[in-house]
């Protein structure tokens, strides 16, 4: 989709001299102010998002920029009543006609930079609930990159910045209660998660939860409308097979990504009440067992990821800690099937 509105060309009009200045008032012409940062750019623009729950404004000069974040967040409904993230999106002409190299990204208190290189960027302010974002005309053409990269990244450290923490877990839950999968990268939280909800549990997200800000329930947002495997999952769920392998975002790992909306025997929900903590351990010749798990390990692999400011990272420990006294165990085990009773019979007797 082409935008109907002209990309901005990077530079529009030099500084003027004084002498320039000079003639044209004496001439009575209006003098047009020079713009060379764009900080004057209209971008006119406007869409409202919910990414998780929370309210999202865009504005650009470009439409497919707000297509980009429709494929995003368009599923998402408000959930809370908070003070809208606004996003500044600006395109220019040109660039380069290769995707864009994965952004750098630098958090310090309230301000955090993704920078991908000289036409592609952004920076936000958390504690102004605003990012600025300038792309290429040509980076549009790499609308996963855009959406992964730019656009959800910006949006998920407002949210951990500010309203939650994010925790690298994915979520189901059975009979209204929550359970988090931790664990590194590998460990099988998205095949654990999408084995459950295969079983009749409700999916929530595969991979990035987050723990809402100021709660006493312990309630955990995510994105229930995608579940993202590593191709060898094809061995665990024949449904998979002949779907594409595609690189995460164009320049990604390869992985499945597949869409849960028209899965209908798939229950979903884009929230939870967490009761439990479940670390996974799915290494071969491990044995069958629910045991319990330090705290004080699994309160070091929250909080390592932390980025909210200053003033709210009081509120961030405390909901870690309510998280913490729900109870936290470590699952080992080979067997899927075996996984999801046991898992089972810990939400029903607690143990």
């Amino acid at each position: 989709m082409e935008s109907t509105l002209p990309a901005l060309a990077v530079q529009t009009l030099d500084i003027l001299t004084v002498e320039q200045i000079k003639a044209a008032y004496a001439r009575r012409e209006q003098i047009t102010y020079a713009d060379p940062m764009l900080a004057r750019t209209e971008l006119s623009l406007q869409q409202t998002f919910y990414p998780y729950g929370f309210p999202l404004q865009v504005f650009t000069n470009s439409e497919e920029v707000l297509v980009a974040a429709k494929e995003s967040w368009q599923g998402f409904r408000q959930l809370f009543e908070t003070e809208p993230i606004r996003f500044h999106v600006g395109v220019t002409e040109g660039g380069s006609a290769g995707c864009p190299p994965a952004p750098t990204s630098r958090v310090r208190e309230h301000l955090c930079t993704h920078v991908a290189d000289a036409e592609n960027f952004g920076v936000s302010d958390a504690a102004r609930f605003f990012s600025v974002i300038w792309l290429a005309q040509s980076t549009l053409a790499h609308r996963s990159y855009v959406r992964y990269f730019i656009l959800e990244s910006s949006a998920m450290f407002h949210l951990a910045a500010r309203h939650s923490i994010g925790i690298h877990a994915a979520c189901v839950e059975l009979e209204g209660n929550g359970i988090l999968f931790c664990g590194d990268s590998g460990a099988g939280k998205s095949t654990l998660a999408y084995a459950c909800a295969r079983a009749g549990w409700t999916y929530v997200t595969d991979d990035a939860s987050f723990l809402v800000n100021g709660r006493d329930d312990s309630l955990v947002v995510g994105n229930c409308r995608q579940v993202r495997f590593r191709p060898s999952a094809e061995d665990l769920f024949p449904e998979l097979r002949g779907l594409p392998i595609l690189q995460r975002a164009e320049i990604g790992k390869p992985s499945i990504e597949w869409n849960t909306a028209p899965l209908a025997q798939v229950a979903t929900s884009f929230s939870s009440r967490v009761k439990h903590i479940v670390f996974l351990d799915r290494r071969e010749g491990c044995r069958n067992e629910l045991v319990p798990f330090p705290a004080e390990v699994a309160r070091a692999y929250i909080l390592q990821r932390g980025i909210g400011v200053p003033e709210i990272a009081a509120m961030q420990t405390a909901g870690v800690e309510r998280l913490l006294d729900r109870g936290v165990f470590e699952l080992k085990y080979t067997d899927l099937d075996w996984a999801i009773d046991r898992l089972a019979q810990l939400v029903k007797e607690g143990r």
